[in-house]
Formats: structure tokens, C-alpha cells, sequence
């Protein structure tokens, strides 16, 4: 749109706002200045919408994670009308300006929503990946967690702990593999449990999960706890090796050993 046609523009949309802020009586007209001033505003937010996406494209580039470009441009729309309801043309400086703080806040505002970590979380993971992005130009090369702890000066044990809590937080796509490809066959083949019992073999099913319960109540005791840990909880073998004073080999020991013993005894009480 050319300047001329542009400013032409603005000045009938500050009337038209003028006006439907001036509080008037009749319905009617009431109702026509609504739609006028709500045209006009639609107007202007369709020309200014390269900037959305300009400022969109800039934070998903600066962006660690991976944001859906999509969401992050609607949200900067979402700014971009606001600034264009909001702006004052009496203080000095260029809607342009204004307009691009109001959509890179905007989109911050809705990411710091959607952010699972808090926002201390937040910042310290960003102080590790400078540090680590660092130790990596010093020493030509990646640094180990040892390296990144003392610089960071926090102990092996919380470093580890808190990397573990940001790669919980971080959320995928169910359609995309881990190289951003999409799956084939859809979502279906990502959800799917291709081993669960077909619906006509309920009761087989479950006779096969009483002779599991049975065969898991005749491991040992601690073999026992290990594999209802692992399987039932969820635990990793670090977890169940804190938990019970144990080292991660002797617990993948010990589980491989469950594993061992229970389709022995599975086999057993099925044949």
C-alpha cells in the first residue's frame, strides 16, 4: 500500500475510532461506527501483518526449543492488532516501532504461558548453554557435564538433576520423528499399541496378566521391587538405584535377571 493511500487510511481509522469512543446515544449510528472503525482496523492490521511474521521469524530463529511458526505468527497478530488499537499518533515515534514491541511482547508473553519451566528455570537453562557454548570454543570441542558444573559452580549431582528437569519439560509433535519428518501412517502408527490383545481375546488377556502378577510375586525381594519399580513406575535405573543404595549396573543386573526367571516361569506355566 502506498504511503499517500496509507496515511489516508490511519487518518479515517482514528476518526472512525474518535467517534465510536465518543459515547453516542443512538444505537444505530452506535452500531455503524463500530463496523466502520472495526473495518478500517482490520485494514490496517492485514497491510502491517509482514511485520508479525518478521518478528516471528526472529524469535523462533533465536528460539532453543522447537515452536510451531504457525502459533508464534497469530500471536504476534494478536500484538499487532493491539498496537494498532492502542496507537497514539500525538507521541513521537514511527507505528513501525511501536507495532514491533507490541507483537514481540505479545508472543513472549503467550511463550512464558505455554513454558512449563518457570522462568528462573527458564534463565538458568539459558546460563548453561552459554557456558557449555563457550567451554566448546575454549577447548575445541564438547564439554563434559563435569566441565559445565564447576564453571557453573553447582555440584555434578544438581547439574544433572536440573538437565533431567528441562528434558522432561520439553514437548514434541506426536506426527514428526525426531528429525522432523512425519510419521508414516499418522498419529496412529506413534499411539498406537500394536501389542495389546486384539478385543476378542479379553479373557486370554487377562489370564496372561494373572500368570504375570503371579510369576512377578514369585521373584525374590528385590528382584521384585526392581522390576515393579522399572516396568510399573516408571522409575529409570538411576532412580531405583537411589532409591535402593544400588549402582546402575547391579540394578540392570538384577533386572535382566527378573527378566530371565519370569519368561522361564511364563513358559512353564503356559505350556
Amino acid at each position: 500500500m502506498r504511503s499517500r493511500t496509507l496515511g489516508s487510511l490511519w487518518t479515517r481509522y482514528l476518526r472512525a475510532r474518535g467517534r465510536a469512543g465518543a459515547g453516542i446515544s443512538c444505537p444505530v449510528e452506535r452500531r455503524a461506527a463500530q463496523r466502520e472503525m472495526t473495518a478500517l482496523r482490520d485494514r490496517l492490521v492485514a497491510n502491517y501483518s509482514p511485520l508479525a511474521r518478521y518478528v516471528a521469524g526472529r524469535v523462533c530463529a533465536r528460539s532453543v526449543g522447537t515452536l510451531d511458526r504457525e502459533d508464534v505468527v497469530s500471536w504476534g497478530l494478536c500484538g499487532l492488532l493491539g498496537a494498532v488499537e492502542t496507537y497514539d499518533p500525538s507521541r513521537p515515534g514511527k507505528f513501525e516501532t511501536y507495532a514491533i514491541s507490541k507483537i514481540r511482547w505479545s508472543i513472549l508473553d503467550e511463550l512464558r504461558k505455554t513454558d512449563p519451566l518457570p522462568r528462573t528455570a527458564r534463565l538458568r537453562a539459558q546460563r548453561v548453554e552459554r557456558v557449555r557454548c563457550e567451554l566448546a570454543q575454549r577447548y575445541g570441542r564438547s564439554p563434559t557435564e563435569s566441565e559445565v558444573a564447576g564453571t557453573l559452580g553447582v555440584s555434578l549431582t544438581d547439574h544433572r538433576a536440573f538437565l533431567e528437569r528441562v528434558a522432561r519439560s520439553k514437548v514434541a509433535s506426536l506426527e514428526a520423528r525426531c528429525g522432523g519428518e512425519p510419521v508414516e501412517g499418522g498419529l496412529h502408527e506413534v499411539v498406537a499399541d500394536h501389542l495389546a490383545a486384539d478385543p476378542a481375546r479379553a479373557a486370554e488377556s487377562s489370564e496372561l496378566r494373572a500368570l504375570l502378577v503371579r510369576a512377578i510375586e514369585g521373584l525374590g525381594e528385590q528382584e521384585r521391587v526392581v522390576t515393579t519399580f522399572y516396568y510399573y513406575e516408571g522409575l529409570t535405573l538411576r532412580e531405583i538405584g537411589c532409591a535402593l543404595g544400588l549402582t546402575e549396573g547391579r540394578i540392570s543386573q538384577i533386572l535382566r535377571a527378573s527378566l530371565a526367571r519370569l519368561r522361564q516361569s511364563l513358559a512353564e506355566r503356559v505350556s
